[in-house]
């Protein structure tokens, strides 16, 4: 049997490498493309592109070309939202202001990429932000403007002329999901040192494992997602717990059967 201290080291080791896949090559299944999204994710100023969003600008009414936040609307209604995941094959893509207008479909970062560089061409003092979960456009007027803002920090705020990073927010939010991704991993190898999955598949059969498991993976997602420390405390423990409790009944069954 392994010791935990093993299992924790090999936990940490796969963790180190999904989080620089899914920080560096975006999560994208398509190993053609992690070359470009690491070199956007590390520069994303590229992404914004005045010049090549003159004609989808000049297109618009002029009832809607001098309002930032009627502009957002109309591109919201020209480019839906669509999840990266489904229309990508990753987990966050990084696309330009001209695949944007290309592929008609992105998520919030690919339409406020899209929206600076609009806003931009118009001659706006604007950046694209991107925080943890969500991206917006700040357009500094007499006024800070923000257009899709739901709150939250930012990790990055970028146009064509360059990026500013708050670095605080950006390892903060990296630590996070190292240390979810380290705590499930370790569950993960640790259930298997000790038989967990084992019994699960014995005694539920093979369809009401993958049941289970789909749900507990559920569960986990939305207690992390509301309840950060608390909900780590609890679910590393109470994992801890169910899978000692499961280890030691199956020593008894075991004696119970030799000794019969």
């Amino acid at each position: 049997m392994q010791s935990r201290s093993s299992l924790i080291k090999k936990a940490i080791v796969i963790s180190a490498v999904v989080t620089l896949f899914v920080f560096g090559c975006q999560g994208s299944l398509n190993p053609f493309i992690w070359k470009s999204q690491i070199e956007r994710f590390s520069s994303p100023e590229q992404l914004v592109q005045p010049q090549k969003v003159a004609q989808f600008y000049e297109e618009m009414r002029e009832g809607i070309k001098h309002d930032p936040e009627e502009i957002f609307l109309y591109i919201k209604w020209k480019i839906p939202y669509s999840a990266d995941f489904v229309h990508h094959g990753a987990l966050n893509h990084l696309a330009t202001a001209e695949e944007v207008l290309q592929s008609g479909k992105e998520d919030c970062d690919g339409q406020a990429v899209l929206l600076c560089s609009v806003l931009r061409y118009a001659g706006y003092d604007a950046y694209a932000v991107i925080g943890p979960s969500h991206a917006w456009v700040e357009v500094k007027t007499d006024e800070l403007l923000r257009i899709n803002y739901r709150g939250g920090d930012w990790f990055v705020k970028f146009n064509e002329t360059g990026a500013q990073w708050n670095s605080d927010i950006f390892l903060l939010m990296i630590t996070k999901y190292f240390l979810l991704l380290a705590i499930f991993f370790f569950l993960l190898l640790y259930g298997r040192e000790k038989g967990f999955f084992r019994y699960v598949e014995e005694y539920l059969g093979f369809l009401k494992y993958i049941i289970a498991v789909f749900f507990v993976s559920a569960a986990i997602i939305i207690i992390f997602a509301f309840f950060w420390t608390p909900g780590t405390l609890l679910i590393t423990v109470s994992a801890l717990a169910v899978f000692e409790v499961i280890a030691r009944l199956r020593k008894v069954v075991k004696k119970k059967k030799k000794g019969s």
